[in-house]
């Protein structure tokens, strides 16, 4: 295990071929590369960061945030998302919704693994994107390296992936053995490099990113940045989100690639973790919860939790996907019909374990070779849609139903509010279905469930208290900036009221 602080200090001194070395081999071995490199054993960093390798260096970049991406959705954002249960535990701890992250130093890049190590590789990924990019801004010109202004915004554009991911779902953020940042600092830095992004692609043209990632960088630094903004939840970064939003067309996605059956293989970890292996099992309505009542109001949780369960979901003629309460509509409801968006199956009609739970497994990744949305219309229009409410949201909810051929939303009137949230809210859950989190961030926008390690799941495993997360421990007690200052007491310091995984 290692820790981000402990990475930096090893590749500390740019002279340093030992120290260097140490560092680009953790940087580059065993995670899941889009190019592998083979790296002389007395490297330097001067002798790695060359002109002549920007576009490798900057693929180096890309692959560290894919495989981070993958190894995060597959676990921790599944967990929070309420989608799955690990179907194993170790002397009856429950993976789910950790506090903090594990810190192992790269992500799985085989089946067999059986933890998701995505904070470090996320940080590798950001620390390259950075490095590469003040090197191509400060000293590899036009004449060192031609595509100099595309490679300048593909870099920021990750390097700002990773800042929104980490003020996206933690409370506080460092990076670089720096001073402590608050989660919105996090997605202000994010969204500076995602217009750093947009100002080189005005300069180069917009133009596609390899290897099939997407067709359009610029609606890709857009939507990233419409996630940013909003992320923010001020209304000045809400109409900043709508204006970013609007840039992008129907049908637009941006992507993480997976491939299968290579040696060194770059799956995607939701389907060989969930079905390939069946750690995982998809869950249905939440309804064994006995815990504390909702620590925003005060009242007690339902019997069964709102907005949870993801077997056989589907539509009613008049568009309903929930009903008022807030529990879905499945096949068993008269005249519903399947929503495709979240396919699932049941594969175990007997039940599984000592309490004979259903097992039933997702659908939406058939293989280990299939691409992870990144980031895709209609999150645009769900954006735009949260922002307007009223009959703009409607009409934009029903762009989304035509195109995945699903009945249109005719039951809502423009003025009930409180119909339109409870639609919004079961719209982003379905269409978001297993994607890195983005029901996970909805919850804390809305302030919905959490099990705040106050029970168990029918596996009898105790979840653990996260709501967002923090930085591992180490990280406060071996950072120079911190120790000074109040070090691990800082450990949740800026996290929004009632979202502290540590209180």
């Amino acid at each position: 295990m290692i820790t981000m602080t402990q990475w930096m200090n090893l590749r500390r001194g740019r002279g340093s071929r030992i120290g260097t070395a140490l560092a680009l081999a953790v940087l580059t071995a065993g995670c899941e590369s889009l190019l592998e490199v083979e790296l002389p054993g007395q490297a330097t960093e001067d002798g790695t960061f060359q002109p002549s390798q920007a576009s490798l260096l900057v693929n180096s970049a890309i692959a560290d945030i894919e495989c981070a991406y993958s190894d995060f959705t597959a676990f921790e954002a599944a967990g929070f998302d309420d989608a799955t249960s690990r179907t194993v535990g170790w002397w009856g701890g429950r993976f789910e919704r950790p506090p903090t992250p594990g810190t192992g130093s790269t992500c799985a890049g085989a089946q067999e693994n059986t933890s998701g190590n995505w904070f470090i590789p996320f940080h590798k990924g950001r620390w390259m994107a950075e490095q590469v990019y003040a090197r191509l801004e400060n000293e590899w010109d036009v004449s060192l390296v031609s595509d100099r202004e595309q490679l300048m915004a593909i870099s920021a554009i990750y390097a700002g992936i990773a800042y929104t991911y980490f003020g996206e779902f933690f409370c506080e953020v460092t990076a670089n053995s720096g001073p402590l940042m608050s989660w919105d600092q996090s997605l202000d830095t994010a969204e500076a490099w995602y217009s750093r992004a947009l100002g080189h692609i005005q300069t180069a043209g917009d133009f596609p990113i390899a290897t099939g990632i997407t067709t359009s960088a610029s609606q890709m630094a857009y939507l990233l940045r419409a996630r940013a903004r909003f992320l923010q939840n001020t209304p000045a970064k809400d109409a900043e989100a709508v204006q970013d939003a609007q840039q992008i067309t129907q049908g637009f996605r941006a992507v993480v690639t997976r491939e299968a059956g290579a040696v060194r293989t770059r799956v995607n970890r939701v389907y060989s973790g969930h079905v390939g292996l069946g750690w995982v099992a998809l869950l249905g309505p939440i309804d064994w919860w006995t815990g504390a009542p909702d620590p925003v109001s005060g009242n007690p949780w339902p019997a069964v939790i709102p907005y949870t369960g993801y077997w056989a979901l589907a539509v009613l003629p008049d568009g309903r996907t929930a009903t008022d309460a807030g529990y879905p509509i499945t096949l068993s409801d008269a005249g519903a019909v399947a929503d495709p968006r979240v396919p699932s199956l049941e594969v175990a009609p007997g039940g599984i374990g000592t309490i004979s739970y259903p097992r039933w497994e997702q659908r939406k990744y058939a293989t280990a070779g299939d691409d992870f949305p990144l980031v895709k219309w209609e999150e645009a229009w769900l954006i735009q849609a949260q922002v307007a409410g009223g009959q703009t949201a409607i009409d934009l909810v029903n762009e989304i139903r035509t195109a995945h051929g699903l009945p249109q939303v005719t039951y809502l009137g423009a003025g009930d509010a409180a119909g339109i949230q409870n639609m919004l809210l079961e719209e982003i859950r379905r269409v978001h279905f297993l994607e890195a989190g983005r029901w996970w961030s909805t919850k804390l926008r809305n302030n919905l469930w959490f099990p705040r390690a106050q029970d168990s799941d029918p596996w009898n495993f105790t979840y653990q208290g996260g709501v967002r997360m923090v930085f591992p421990n180490a990280e406060f007690t071996q950072n120079p900036n911190l120790t000074e200052v109040g070090g691990l007491a800082l450990q949740g310091s800026f996290c929004p009221p009632n979202q502290n995984p540590l209180s």
